[in-house]
């Protein structure tokens, strides 16, 4: 087997480079070539042009590329250091398309002329820098993708060891991506359980042990840097190469702080409205029990001498029946068929008046923060008294050595980045401040359920009737504890868009004389009662158990010419015709029939609002006998033919 010739191993030796993507050519310092493959000639992109390297030797370089960048520093590097290496060549061919090649140069002299000259290596890194370039705009691009996320996300490799971090998980961590970055996950992403404050499980552990993605357990707290807790909403996911290999994990979490808060208020709510449906039927059935009691008293009294044993009997049982009357009014209260009888009114003359009288002989005093040009609201006086009465209770009760509590009260107009379950617009805000122990985290959710006390004394109505009445003004109240202790519970109420109302003053005529009332209950001791009480104020009376009934007896009166001068019709009555249908019926046989509803729903609202169903006045039960001869006054008007009690 012969040798190869010099030629053939120069030729294997070419076509070897060329494979590898590498070319060689010289030039002098004049930039002449003396030498030039065709690997290079491939490479410079002059292959098309030129069919042999015979025919570039003695051209100029530059006359075969179009270079962007500074010249000369290439031959200067080499004359000061003789060589220069991995210098990378950004170039145009002369058809117009960009490349780049990274050269290794270095100095030769002729071993006979001694003639210097610089060798290039040359190899094509157009590919890898375009792959490079595209890589680094995707990697923008996914860059720019994380900061824009609303979500909090961590990236992590195998080890759990923070890779990435985006804005909005820095915010939620208290750690920059700076400084998260190689950190455990387990430093920067703290989480411990909301209720237990034990540590979560590790997330970036449970992915990699079920190789799929994985949620946050209920009540999962995130604790930022500074001590700051969230609760969160959280997944987790393995990230995965080309191949499908494991090679890191994902966190995506959020902060729903507020939509818990929020969700709960809803339950809360939820569930103080079906206790107050319970509650309201309770009431309504033990109202007409006091009535009957209260009528009975109130009728007792007129025939018991006065100072007499017997009289302070029957004093007592009336105020006794009358405590009853108003617990069942708290009940009512927040039951569902309660309606506030609404006033446009300055709240900070409520706010002063309820709370000097409810400080009376307490060992604490009030702090008034009143802004001068706080907006007038629109609420029932009485139910919105109970509510700075019974907060102001509770402070007292909190501080049972004295203190000071701040009652504040001005605007604020709400937005949604307030987190209020309100509509945005114009609020009064009220808050009663106190400087006790505080409440404690775990009981904080509980302040407003009914019978729920921490006291050894009170009925835990207090502050579920405050919650109740708010809502039913369309308000919000929320309970805080600050840090340094006390608590303060906040009320917001819409601002009145109403003009001021006139004060409307009330002319009674307490007349003497006599009239036919019909009375329609269907509790039989309220209606014997209540007729034997209009029999002493002098009328003339008869009794109906249903709406049915009144309406014939109505009807039978008028057509034999003795009709009632007024009908007092119970909105309420059980398998029959109500107070409220019967009225409608009524006034189509006599338009000038005069109507009272009773009921005991005292906050019904055909009792707030009487005169828009027919009826000219209202009678909460129980009730005695100078308020039934009030209200009999208030409607008899000034005709011969009206009832005319004598009381």
């Amino acid at each position: 087997m012969r040798a190869p010739t010099t030629e053939e191993m120069e030729r294997i030796r070419t076509e070897a480079l060329d494979f590898a993507g590498i070319g060689l050519y010289r030039y002098d310092w004049n930039g002449k070539l003396q030498h030039i493959d065709r690997g290079a000639m491939r490479i410079l992109g002059v292959e098309a042009r030129f069919s042999s390297p015979d025919e570039l030797i003695g051209r100029d370089i530059g006359e075969l590329i179009i270079y962007s960048g500074p010249k000369g520093h290439l031959r200067k590097q080499i004359r000061e250091h003789g060589s220069a290496r991995n210098f990378e060549y950004p170039f145009r061919t002369l058809d117009g398309e960009q490349r780049c090649a990274l050269h290794d140069s270095f100095l030769t002299r002729d071993p006979v002329t001694g003639e210097e000259s610089i060798q290039v290596i040359i190899r094509d890194i157009t590919t890898r820098k375009r792959t490079e370039a595209a890589l680094a705009a995707e990697t923008e691009r996914l860059a720019v993708t994380l900061r824009s996320i609303g979500d909090g996300v961590i990236t992590t490799d195998m080890a759990g060891v923070v890779t990435s971090v985006n804005k909005v998980a820095e915010k939620l961590t208290g750690w920059t991506h700076e400084e998260s970055v190689g950190q455990p996950l387990g430093v920067v992403f703290r989480i411990v359980n909301q209720v237990t404050r034990e540590p979560a499980q590790d997330p970036v552990a449970r992915v990699l042990q079920t190789g799929g993605i994985v949620g946050l357990a209920n009540h999962t707290v995130l604790v930022a840097r500074d001590g700051t807790e969230r609760v969160i909403a959280d997944s987790a996911a393995p990230i995965r190469d080309p191949g499908s290999k494991v090679i890191g994990v994902v966190l995506v979490f959020r902060d729903v702080t507020e939509k818990e808060r929020n969700e709960s208020e809803i339950q809360r709510v939820e569930k103080l409205s079906s206790i107050g449906l319970l509650a309201g039927g309770i009431a309504h059935d033990f109202n007409n029990y006091l009535a009957a009691i209260l009528g009975s008293v109130s009728l007792a009294r007129l025939y018991a001498s006065p100072g007499s044993r017997s009289a302070m009997l029957l004093d007592q049982a009336e105020k006794a029946t009358l405590r009853a009357k108003d617990l069942t009014l708290q009940l009512l209260t927040f039951s569902r068929g309660g309606e506030p009888v609404r006033k446009t009114a300055d709240i900070q003359g409520v706010l002063q008046e309820a709370a000097t009288f409810a400080l009376s002989g307490s060992a604490c005093r009030a702090e008034f923060l009143l802004a001068p040009d706080t907006a007038k609201v629109d609420v029932d006086l009485g139910q919105m008294s109970q509510v700075i009465h019974n907060l102001v209770l509770n402070a007292i009760q909190a501080m049972p050595r004295g203190g000071v509590i701040k009652l504040s009260c001005g605007n604020v107009l709400v937005d949604p980045s307030h987190g209020l379950p309100l509509g945005p617009g114009p609020y009064v805000q009220i808050g009663v401040a106190d400087e006790g122990p505080g409440i404690p985290e775990d009981l904080a959710s509980k302040v407003f359920e009914p019978y729920f006390t921490t006291k050894l004394k009170g009925s835990g109505l207090g502050l579920s009737i405050v919650h109740a009445i708010v809502v039913k003004h369309d308000g919000f109240i929320r309970a805080i504890s600050p840090p340094g202790g006390g608590a303060e519970f906040i009320i917001w109420l819409p601002a009145s868009r109403a003009a001021d109302e006139p004060a409307q003053v009330m002319q009674e005529n307490v007349l003497g004389g006599s009239g036919r009332i019909l009375v329609m209950d269907d509790e039989s001791a309220v209606l014997e009662v209540a007729c034997q009480m209009l029999a002493h104020l002098g009328c003339e009376t008869e009794g109906a158990s249903s709406g049915e009934e009144a309406l014939e007896k109505y009807r039978t009166a008028k057509e034999s010419g003795k009709r009632f001068d007024a009908v007092i019709l119970d909105l309420t009555v059980p398998g029959g015709m109500g107070g409220a249908e019967a009225v409608r019926k009524l006034l189509e046989i006599d338009p000038e029939a005069v109507a009272i509803a009773s009921s005991g729903y005292s906050s019904d609202p055909v009792l707030a609002r009487h005169s828009a169903f027919g009826f000219r006045g209202a009678l909460a039960k129980p009730y005695n006998m100078s308020e039934l001869g009030e209200v009999l006054c208030r409607v008899a008007g000034n005709g011969s033919d009206k009832p005319k009690p004598d009381v």
